[in-house]
């Protein structure tokens, strides 16, 4: 996510430069809150290398959100017995924030850095409160494992003939989950189809700019490939490389469903049907 902070292209110049920066104005931060009387306990039992290493493990997993998110002082990841008071968090937000505005960072980043840093460092404080692992080894991870992650956290998900993780219910709106061993990739996939072989691509095609424009935060595309008509679809890509933490897992795929639901109801013609239909 860093690269898309950085850079919206992914061709970005320089981002080794920029995640340096980026972990300069977390060392700040982290020294700048021990100093605080009110707040310093938001790190207590946290070590500034341990921040590192989940940032550097747990990066891919912090999803863009909408523009809109970003307007105010963000919500909090943590398990509910971990978070502090609103007060508290406006407070380590707010301390955060100033940091990267004096270590110039552009106006435009600010708010979404922050919310990277700090939901990275509400998985560090989540990870080091759990009374079991709560992560899954990369020699763990296969179809049948992150299947089972979604159904403990309620949600249906089965396998599919395609050996694709297919979750109907518990989200927003359903979506397919593939793992990809060979890459270390998970990629999920959400698709609306259109309800005849005779809408018009561009009809769908203006619905996906208008998705687009207000999300922000996942690519919402047309495939008009298919024999079926002009289908509205969208892939998110998280790279992984030692861990999956399976919190972030299910809230990069809250997110994504979200998203794409939020998508599909701009249609207000009435074009298209999800893929339960």
């Amino acid at each position: 996510m860093l690269s898309k902070i950085h850079h919206p292209r992914s061709d970005c110049y320089d981002l080794s430069s920029f995640q340096e920066s980026v972990e300069t104005a977390v060392e700040t931060f982290y020294k700048a809150v021990g100093e605080q009387k009110s707040i310093k306990h938001f790190f207590f039992g946290i070590t500034l290398e341990k921040i590192f290493e989940n940032m550097k493990f747990h990066g891919d997993f912090v999803v863009l959100k909408p523009e809109k998110y970003y307007r105010d002082t963000i919500s909090q990841t943590a398990p509910s017995a971990l978070q502090v008071t609103p007060n508290q968090f406006e407070d380590i937000y707010n301390c955060l924030r100033e940091i990267l505005k004096t270590q110039r960072f552009l106006k435009k980043q600010i708010p979404k850095l922050a919310s990277y840093i700090i939901e990275n460092i509400e998985e560090t404080r989540a990870l080091i409160a759990d009374s079991e692992p709560n992560v899954l080894r990369s020699h763990e991870v296969n179809t049948e494992a992150i299947c089972a992650v979604f159904n403990k956290s309620r949600a249906e998900a089965r396998i599919d003939k395609h050996n694709d993780v297919f979750v109907p219910s518990g989200f927003d709106y359903p979506f397919w989950a593939r793992v990809n061993v060979k890459t270390n990739e998970i990629i999920f996939g959400a698709q609306a189809f259109p309800v005849s072989s005779s809408i018009k691509s561009s009809e769908i095609k203006e619905l996906s700019e208008q998705a687009n424009a207000k999300l922000g935060n996942f690519m919402i595309e047309v495939d008009t490939r298919t024999a079926h008509g002009p289908i509205l679809f969208s892939l998110h890509k998280i790279k992984y490389t030692d861990v999956v933490p399976k919190r972030m897992l299910i809230r990069a795929a809250r997110e994504f469903s979200s998203a794409f639901e939020t998508a599909v109801s701009l249609d207000k013609n009435k074009y298209l049907v999800s893929a339960l239909n």
